[in-house]
């Protein structure tokens, strides 16, 4: 019996990201810790004016969501 795949589109991009955050993390030696700090988009290109601000010093993390 085939297995059925029921994961939704956000479920595989999510897993999609952690495999290239992943990859990432290796080339570059940086690793993120999150809990609960995760936002998930709801349609394509809701991000697409999405930068971050980091700041090396305290190793804060944060998206900058922007409507402009």
């Amino acid at each position: 019996m085939a297995a059925t795949n029921t994961k939704t589109q956000t479920e595989q991009n999510y897993d999609s990201f952690i495999a290239e955050l992943t990859a990432l993390t290796r080339k570059y030696g940086v690793a993120i810790q999150s809990v609960g700090g995760v936002y998930l988009a709801d349609e394509r290109g809701e991000f697409d004016k999405l930068t971050y601000t980091a700041d090396i010093t305290s190793g804060d993390l944060y998206p900058n969501f922007s409507d402009n």
